[in-house]
């Protein structure tokens, strides 16, 4: 005989639809606590961002007193310099639009998630905008075309020098300079061994030294490893290594992203990375790959840049507080000649804003006056990830 089953009575069912949200997928955005950040006021006519350094120590002033009591004369004064650097600051946003009837029936907030989204979103540009800057990639385009390109010299722009000769102070590593011999993108595409092509406690140590060379000023006491973190499993696996955990930090707190140090430099996680594609093209380096060739040690795979920080390499305008040109979320939710109906409710977010590369305003051949305080150290992943 016939039997009533939950399938014969399908109508009666319905999804359930749970009110807790999953969280969204978020980028681990690091960089911008490492910038130097220079308020904005208001009314002050500005509408760049400039900073200003002395330059280095030289003994080249200091003259030999030949009589007791003879003045130095004037033409062997030493003279103060003072090198400024400044770029423009530009204006970025974006709007999401809700209509009423949205609003009136929605099972979640949308208003709130929006303006959740919002902050998220330009959170991710910074990070980007910082990132490209860092790296020499251009940042011309908008929305999800980030730019690429180079110029050839180091400017105030957003270009790293890329001549192949002139680059005298190392603001670019590949692999491991203790074993890659050739130092070019080329080579690091085509090493394929994890000593050559690989972040090593050695090449971490290589690279520290340098930027102790540039005499670059330290952070807290050290200096700092952004990167990938594909590239930090990479260090985890050394015996070197230390994890965050282990090692008391000094009074200091922990870097948003900190997961542990080798050799005193204190090692973030960004998820945020400049990948490239590996090629024995020289530009292929500044070019931004949104979908990227996964990890491995073979040819033409990722190349991720990492970067070593120092104090004082690049500045930004202050994101918080009263600065009038901070971050803003503009809510608008009221009629007018465009929306006489009260439709629309639209969710904006703006930033006036650059970043700074502190170590530019020289060409690399006359850098001495200006030290490079930060590196671009470009490797592959021994993780197939």
């Amino acid at each position: 005989m016939p039997v009533t089953t939950s399938t014969t009575l399908t109508n009666q069912f319905q999804n359930y639809f749970s009110k807790e949200l999953l969280s969204i997928v978020q980028q681990e955005t690091i960089l911008d606590q490492f910038a130097m950040k220079a308020p904005i006021p208001k009314n002050n006519g500005n509408k760049a961002i400039t900073m200003f350094r002395f330059g280095a120590p030289s003994i080249a002033g200091v003259q030999t007193i030949g009589t007791e009591g003879a003045a130095i004369s004037s033409s062997n004064y030493r003279a103060l310099a003072l090198n400024k650097l400044e770029k423009g600051l530009a204006q970025y946003g974006q709007v999401i639009g809700l209509t009423d009837i949205l609003r009136a029936t929605d099972l979640f907030n949308s208003l709130q998630q929006a303006t959740k989204t919002s902050g998220l979103d330009m959170a991710l540009w910074v990070d980007s905008v910082i990132r490209n800057v860092l790296v020499g990639s251009n940042l011309n385009a908008s929305g999800s075309s980030i730019g690429s390109g180079i110029e050839s010299t180091i400017s105030n722009d957003d270009a790293v020098n890329v001549s192949a000769n002139a680059n005298p102070t190392g603001v670019k590593v590949y692999g491991n300079p203790a074993t890659l011999t050739t130092q070019t993108f080329s080579a690091l595409n085509s090493a394929t061994t994890a000593a050559d092509a690989t972040m090593t406690a050695s090449a971490v140590l290589d690279s520290m030294t340098r930027l102790k060379r540039n005499r670059a000023p330290m952070i807290n006491g050290g200096y700092v490893l952004a990167t990938d973190p594909r590239v930090a499993r990479d260090l985890m696996r050394d015996s070197d290594w230390l994890n965050a955990s282990n090692y008391g930090n000094k009074g200091q707190p922990f870097y948003k992203g900190e997961v542990g140090s080798i050799y005193g430099c204190r090692v973030v996680q960004q998820t945020n990375s400049f990948v490239s594609t590996g090629s024995g093209t020289a530009g292929d380096e500044f070019v931004y790959q949104a979908t990227a060739a996964g990890g491995g040690l073979a040819v033409s795979k990722d190349i991720i840049a990492s970067f070593f920080l120092g104090n004082e390499a690049f500045g930004i305008p202050a994101l918080t507080g009263d600065d009038p040109l901070s971050p803003k979320i503009v809510i608008t939710d009221t009629p007018d000649k465009s929306d006489p109906l009260n439709q629309l409710v639209t969710v904006g977010v703006k930033l006036y804003f650059a970043a700074l590369r502190l170590a530019a305003g020289n060409t690399a051949a006359t850098n001495t006056n200006n030290p490079v305080w930060y590196l671009v150290h470009r490797t592959k992943t021994a993780t197939t990830l």
